[in-house]
């Protein structure tokens, strides 16, 4: 009866920790992507105003967009930020992200913010910055640390409402975990003013999967002419979009664009750079060039796939995931040997209660009696 109830007892335990380790294995913990978004009003004004998307509760950030510009509103910052709007330090994780417009209309103009987030991973997130070393420098990057792995980026720049501020011609991934603007600073701003690229880097079981870029060419209009006191001053207009994707299995987290021929636009205006769904990522840009050359924009979308091997010591299976992951794993597998211990144990008590005896040995005594007589020893009486 005890052994019936011991049975009862640890069978349904070994299930338990048989399940805590496989829903543990090496491949799992990069989540799922959630992307969060609302429309937001903004009136007319000379001083940049700003809009920020939160992720979810236990969700994080890996990056986020906007949709919606136009000539009269201008995006100066689009970057990953904490819930009130404020950049993060070096290392912080990132809780939203948020645009920095100017509308310089005389309406209420809408824009769209987005947050592009994970969901039950293990990743840990941290934000990190890079600035102009030289007010002419027309590019800057900013770069996660080893052993990180890039999941997008943005930028932010100082606005002066009477000058104006340097204007981003491209924000795109550079190299294996950098994240870079490529910039047009009009020579009316002062020396100081400063343009910040931002990339967000998460640790953890994940790895950056390469994605081919997208490009485009820019539509073209009819020339637009002005006049002028010597001649005639045209300029071609020009817009288009371009969507890229991320391969079979990989989980898409941002996305940038940069021109890479033809360029730059003048008054470029980008009227989109954010997701689109969970599947894609899309970038609309509008602007003029003197001439009517071909201009093509590339579009690159950042992708995410699982860890398939362990690169540290068995002692951390999953290497970066924090104790969490590693502590289950451990648990779990003490747990199991346990239970196969105590499982031992008792199928030893009940095949010893139900063997057959040992068979037993026989001893068969036979005895004969007989009669003997010695005649010489006979006595006659």
């Amino acid at each position: 009866m005890r052994t019936l109830v011991l049975l009862r007892v640890a069978l349904p335990l070994l299930a338990v920790a048989a399940s805590v380790v496989v829903a543990s294995p090496a491949q799992a913990g990069i989540g799922a992507v959630a992307v969060r978004s609302r429309t937001v009003e903004f009136g007319p004004d000379v001083a940049s105003q700003q809009a920020t998307m939160l992720c979810g509760p236990g969700e994080q950030l890996v990056s986020g967009g906007f949709a919606g510009g136009d000539p009269l509103l201008r995006v100066i910052a689009s970057h990953p930020s904490d819930g009130q709007g404020t950049l993060v330090g070096d290392g912080s994780a990132p809780r939203a992200w948020t645009v920095g417009v100017v509308n310089s209309g005389q309406t209420v103009r809408t824009l769209e913010v987005f947050s592009v987030c994970l969901s039950g991973g293990d990743s840990t997130a941290g934000v990190y910055a890079g600035a102009r070393s030289d007010p002419s420098d027309p590019s800057v990057e900013a770069v996660c640390p080893q052993g990180m792995v890039r999941t997008g980026g943005g930028y932010w720049s100082v606005w002066y409402p009477r000058l104006g501020a340097a204007r981003v011609d491209g924000s795109h991934p550079a190299g294996a975990r950098g994240w870079a603007l490529d910039l047009t600073v009009p020579a009316n701003l002062p020396a100081r003013s400063s343009v910040t690229a931002l990339v967000v880097c998460h640790t953890g079981p994940v790895t950056a999967v390469a994605a081919a870029a997208v490009v485009s060419d820019l539509r073209s209009a009819s020339p637009s002419c002005a006049v002028g006191a010597a001649a005639n001053v045209c300029v071609v207009p020009r817009s288009g979009d371009a969507t890229a994707e991320c391969p079979a299995g990989a989980i898409l987290t941002g996305g940038g664009y940069r021109i890479v021929s033809g360029g730059p636009l003048t008054g470029q205006v980008v009227i989109m750079d954010g997701p689109v769904g969970a599947e894609a990522w899309s970038v609309r840009l509008s602007g003029t060039t003197p001439q009517d050359a071909p201009v093509r924009m590339s579009v690159e979308a950042v992708c995410l796939g699982n860890v398939v091997q362990p690169s540290e010591p068995v002692s951390d299976l999953i290497p970066d995931t924090g104790a969490k992951r590693n502590k289950a794993l451990a648990l779990g597998a003490g747990l199991l040997a346990l239970l196969l211990f105590i499982l031992l144990v008792v199928l030893r008590r009940v095949s010893r209660r139900s063997a057959p005896p040992p068979p037993l040995i026989e001893v068969v005594v036979r005895t004969a009696r007989f009669r003997y007589r010695d005649d010489a020893c006979r006595e006659d009486v």
